[in-house]
């Protein structure tokens, strides 16, 4: 919060400001809704309670308090980004091709994700495009289950089926091992790009969770 305080201050000692500030976001906003299932988009409101949609809701009131008056800003609540170089997916590629990648906990949790390719499009979108204002879900329009996702992960990094992994183990691992918040594998959300989708018909050129994972980890 105080880093967007700090820019607003910025653009506001500067003789020409931006005309235009794009703000990094978390689709955790909406915190893990129950049900599991439950269908999220940009209208679903942030739960009262919850660290994750807490600073969510700071640090997008932060942003919109440091705007400028005319200044575009334009706020990207950012999923799960696939990406070929470092990253989380590196690391889940790793161990699938260590014999473990299996399906985590249950594997009825939902995961929203984006290819990198996708991201970096949507974010040059936003900047040129003066139609792009307000927060949006910066997620691909089809998320998938943890259970689905394992299994398209194993299959490009051409491995077979792989045992699951209790909740037990990945609390262990994420806290010991990958020094991580375990939440972030056993629990997730269901979330689609609504008004990417229907504001400005924003085309995912990886909207299947199979071929982006294959692209990436070819």
């Amino acid at each position: 919060v105080d880093s967007v305080r700090v820019i607003g201050q910025a653009c506001r000692a500067v003789p020409t400001p931006p005309p235009v500030w794009l703000q990094a976001g978390t689709a955790h906003i909406i915190g893990d809704p129950i049900p599991e299932d439950t269908l999220c988009d940009d209208d679903t409101p942030p739960p009262i309670e919850g660290l994750a949609p807490e600073v969510g809701r700071a640090w997008e009131q932060a942003f919109d308090d440091a705007l400028l008056p005319g200044q575009r800003g334009v706020q990207m609540r950012m999923s799960f980004v696939l990406g070929a170089q470092g990253g989380a997916l590196q690391q889940l590629a790793t161990l699938a091709r260590l014999g473990l990648g299996g399906t985590v906990g249950h594997g009825r949790q939902w995961m929203s994700w984006a290819h990198e390719h996708d991201m970096n499009r949507l974010w040059l979108a936003a900047l040129t495009d003066a139609s792009y204002r307000g927060a949006y879900m910066a997620t691909a329009p089809e998320p998938v289950t943890n259970r689905v996702f394992m299994r398209e992960l194993r299959r490009a990094c051409r491995r077979p089926w792989s045992p699951p992994a209790s909740g037990l183990a990945v609390r262990f691992g994420a806290r010991f091992l990958l020094r991580t918040d375990p939440e972030l594998a056993l629990l997730g959300r269901r979330v689609v790009p609504s008004r990417l989708l229907d504001e400005h018909g924003f085309g995912f050129d990886y909207p299947e969770i199979g071929p982006a994972l294959r692209r990436l980890l070819r």
